[in-house]
């Protein structure tokens, strides 16, 4: 029972750091195109969880920004979006899926036409914030001070 016990505790610290590389991979990515090149590799030897799928569209996208051509951009962009609705629509409750798609469409252009659930990731966020991990709530309060889509009021019920 012991063993059994050590194994679940080693495997869960495992998944939390991992977990936490990859978001500051993810956060480091827009900074320049090697960063972005580092957080993609990085999401090539995730698991295949609907997370990781949601990481690794973000990752698409993130290269798009830097990719050359506009087809290049594009077609990664595409990819990378499709990827990250997947990920929603298999786990609409999960909020880190949620961050991730809300922090990716918060920052593209605007002629990439790609922030249509901008509102919806939000009130889903701010709607299932209290039943979080304290790792996961500190993400979340940290993106929402710097982010124009939480309001005010949103922001006192995450900070």
């Amino acid at each position: 029972m012991k063993l059994l016990t050590v194994f679940i505790v080693s495997l869960t610290l495992f998944f939390q750091s991992s977990s936490k590389g990859i978001r500051e991979s993810f956060e480091q990515a827009s900074g320049s195109i090697e960063q972005a090149e580092v957080f993609y590799e990085k999401t090539l030897s995730l698991d295949d969880t609907d997370l990781s799928t949601a990481y690794k569209g973000a990752a698409l996208i993130t290269k798009g920004k830097y990719a050359k051509g506009i087809k290049n951009k594009k077609m990664l962009i595409v990819e990378g979006a499709g990827l990250l609705d997947q990920a929603v629509n298999n786990k609409p409750t999960n909020l880190e899926i949620r961050l991730v798609r809300l922090i990716i469409q918060e920052h593209l252009p605007n002629i990439v036409k790609y922030k249509s659930n901008l509102q919806e990731d939000k009130e889903a966020i701010v709607k299932g914030y209290n039943s979080q991990s304290t790792e996961l709530k500190k993400w979340i309060s940290d993106y929402a001070r710097q982010s124009k889509i939480f309001t005010a009021e949103d922001k006192s019920k995450l900070l």
